[in-house]
């Protein structure tokens, strides 16, 4: 009877010393997790080139239409006919910025600025803007389009003057979301390319390679100018980096860029993204079937630019001025 109260002893603590299947503990099931099951956000900001009718040539936002994820069916991969936007990234060390030092604005200097007699300050306040400050406040006023008579809220961010709403300028080609007059006067009008830079389709539409000098006053007032890439570049940096920008400038509160996320018109002529993406023109031209632009979602602090979309698409246009 001991014989075999041994044996069996000894053949339990053999089984427990081996163990079972891996397979049966919950936490190696919970940690077998691979990076590949997830969608770098890089997709979004991939783009490519193509015919109208052919979703092989639509943009990210065009893959964002049904809602906002790149696993829609117009999703492509990035790795195999599409260029990430950091392939066209701007050195901030080659073009001017605050990245590099902060710039301090006071009161007094402001009274001494130099703007046009359209433009009267309402309000001042100091700015302190560097790009680890990932803050983006500036001096703000309002300026009087004279073509029209319409009012905007403006901003100053670093050196730049920016629109603090979307330009709602009445020009060919330009419409507002669904059609609806109170649309434009919520978000402003949505514009082709061509139409953004202030010519025909003939000149600059799709298919037509301009090879505009800057700066493009475009649809904007005199005085003012379609942002270039330069021009978006310097906002972004001193918003603290296109990683944090879309967070910073969705502020609306005073001294705020105040992001409208107006939608946009699609490739076939369909208002989609209402109240779920910024997209907004740059006077930038990629070539004869794309212009650049900055891709801005609610859902995202990252800013996908520079970006490039087809001249027949309809977005938003913010105008700025000043010297970079």
């Amino acid at each position: 009877m001991k014989r075999l109260f041994y044996f069996a002893l000894v053949s339990t603590l053999i089984f427990v010393a081996c163990g079972g299947d891996d397979s049966s503990n919950p936490f190696v099931a919970s940690e077998d997790l691979s990076s590949s099951s997830l969608i770098p956000i890089e997709v979004l900001s991939s783009s490519s080139k193509g015919d109208p009718g052919s979703m092989a040539g639509r943009t990210s936002s065009s893959r964002m239409d049904s809602v906002g994820s790149s696993s829609s069916q117009k999703d492509k991969s990035s790795s195999s006919v599409v260029k990430s936007s950091s392939s066209f990234r701007m050195s901030s060390a080659s073009l001017p910025s605050s990245s590099s030092r902060e710039v301090s604005i006071s009161s007094s200097s402001v009274r001494n600025d130099k703007l046009s007699s359209s433009v009267v300050l309402v309000s001042s306040s100091a700015i302190v803007a560097s790009s680890s400050s990932n803050a983006a406040e500036g001096v703000t006023g309002f300026m009087t389009d004279e073509r029209d008579g319409q009012t905007y809220k403006i901003v100053k961010i670093g050196h730049l003057w920016w629109f603090a709403q979307n330009l709602n300028y009445e020009t060919v080609d330009s419409h507002c979301y669904n059609d609806s007059a109170e649309y434009c006067a919520k978000y402003g009008r949505l514009y082709k390319w061509a139409a953004a830079v202030g010519k025909s389709e003939d000149e600059c539409g799709y298919r037509h390679e301009c090879n505009l000098t800057l700066p493009v006053q475009g649809a904007c007032p005199p005085g003012w100018r379609v942002p270039s890439n330069y021009d978006w570049n310097d906002l972004l940096v001193t918003a603290g980096g296109d990683d944090v920008a879309g967070e910073v400038l969705r502020d609306s509160k005073e001294g705020g860029f105040a992001l409208l996320y107006a939608g946009r018109i699609n490739f076939a002529g369909e208002f989609v993204q209402e109240g779920r993406s910024a997209c907004i023109w740059s006077s930038s031209e990629t070539d004869e079937y794309d212009g650049y632009y900055a891709d801005f979602y609610y859902s995202y602090d990252k800013v996908m630019f520079p970006n490039e979309a087809e001249k027949y698409d309809g977005y938003s246009v913010r105008c700025v001025k000043g010297e970079l």
